[in-house]
């Protein structure tokens, strides 16, 4: 029992938790968009959602890991926080309504509240974040059981007035993110709520370090929109239905992986006065523990496949083996780069990291070579070409920047305001 409590009070455990309940609550909206949306209205409203995690990355780069690094007690680093969010939660929203007008993905009156539910998701994910950084992890089982309670109860109430449609999960992302949000700004310490300052923002030290972790967190998700796109065109949105279904049955596992890189971020953060050596440690031993750990969860997951795939989908179509298998290597690749980017990172190499990111797009050339060769049998081993980029991604930055600055035993230079 004493154990138990110990393992119950580690802050790796709350991380999981939090990220855990994060992934139920995003599950559940695709398990329900994939029963009565089909393959492919499931296709378009996985569209939507990972355009919403896209511009999410943005602000979680930008803001989110510079609260976490820099010092977020000054008030000009305060300051240049809150404005940051703002900007790039407002932009979203700006961008993400006239899109939605532009292509009649909704219609015309929807189009603004789609705005807003990107801007919920954003801030939501912001508020998150700053828990996590004040070392808040299970406050978080609440922020996504409030996300998920609301999400699902906007769904009941549509469905009880006819067939759900993709007005009705913009909605649910609404409502859910939004009351989210304002749960997570009670959990907060009065002292850490973003409510001021916003005068003379440090803009230019936030973006210093928070630009390039944030263009590096676009990697992810845009590979994963390139990828809906490509495969879309190629093959149409029924067939890639089916993938995105895999997708979201494997979803878990990359979500969890995402909740290691928001505790590991603080935590080579409180392991940088200790030198190389121990922070390349800890980094091996992260990247070990968190693959195997990932490919166990997968492979449990292929084998679950017969059983749990027809409760995905209702019945409807089959969830490929193949693509689960892929998108199960794709999050243990993931989970080998997660701690090595991070401390490269935390000890001010976010560039290097960014321009070695950039492999991960070779990975699309695999697609393509894939669907050219294959055609359209060729979308569901997708998953697994994808997983190159970042297999190659760990290497480099390992073997080319903390390889050397381990066996140099130099500190590498830490942001300014840290």
């Amino acid at each position: 029992m004493r154990a138990l409590l110990r393992l119950l009070r580690r802050p790796a455990t709350g991380a999981l938790a939090g990220q855990a309940g994060q992934a139920v609550a995003g599950l559940a909206l695709q398990v329900v968009a994939a029963r009565e949306l089909g393959a492919a209205g499931l296709a378009t409203f996985s569209l939507i959602y990972g355009a919403m995690v896209l511009a999410t990355a943005v602000c979680s780069g930008l803001v989110g890991d510079s609260l976490t690094v820099l010092d977020r007690q000054r008030p000009d680093i305060r300051a240049g926080l809150h404005v940051g969010a703002v900007l790039v939660s407002g932009v979203a929203a700006l961008v993400g309504a006239v899109l939605a007008a532009a292509t009649d993905v909704v219609p015309a009156w929807v189009a603004p509240l789609l705005g807003l539910a990107t801007a919920a998701f954003i801030l939501e994910d912001t508020l998150r974040r700053l828990l996590m950084a004040t070392g808040r992890f299970w406050s978080l089982t609440l922020v996504d059981g409030t996300s998920l309670v609301l999400g699902l109860g906007v769904l009941a109430i549509a469905a009880a007035s006819g067939p759900l449609t993709l007005t009705s999960f913009v909605l649910a992302v609404l409502g859910g993110q939004t009351g989210a949000a304002l749960v997570a700004w009670a959990l907060l310490p009065a002292h850490e709520r973003p409510h001021g300052p916003w005068r003379r923002p440090a803009l230019a030290e936030v973006a210093g370090f928070g630009v390039w972790r944030a263009l590096a967190q676009t990697i992810r998700p845009t590979m994963l929109t390139l990828l809906r796109i490509v495969v879309i065109a190629s093959a149409g949105a029924a067939a890639y239905g089916p993938l995105e279904v895999a997708r979201v049955y494997t979803a878990p596992t990359l979500v969890l992986v995402a909740g290691m890189g928001s505790f590991l971020l603080p935590h080579f953060v409180a392991l940088r006065a200790q030198g190389p050596t121990v922070g390349l440690r800890a980094a091996d031993r992260a990247a070990l523990g968190l693959t195997v750990g990932v490919a166990g969860i997968g492979a449990v997951a292929l084998v679950a496949v017969p059983w749990l795939g027809p409760l995905l989908t209702g019945g409807g179509y089959d969830v490929p083996l193949g693509a689960v298998a892929g998108w199960s290597v794709y999050a243990a690749a993931s989970a080998t780069l997660l701690p090595y980017s991070s401390l490269a990172s935390v000890h001010g190499r976010q560039r290097r990291v960014l321009a070695f990111r950039t492999l991960e797009f070779v990975s699309l050339l695999a697609v393509l070579a894939l669907l050219v060769l294959m055609g359209d049998a060729g979308a569901s081993w997708t998953p697994l070409a994808l997983a190159l980029g970042p297999v190659l991604t760990a290497v480099a930055v390992r073997r080319s920047i903390l390889a050397p600055w381990e066996r140099d035993a130099q500190p590498l230079p830490v942001p300014v305001a840290a």
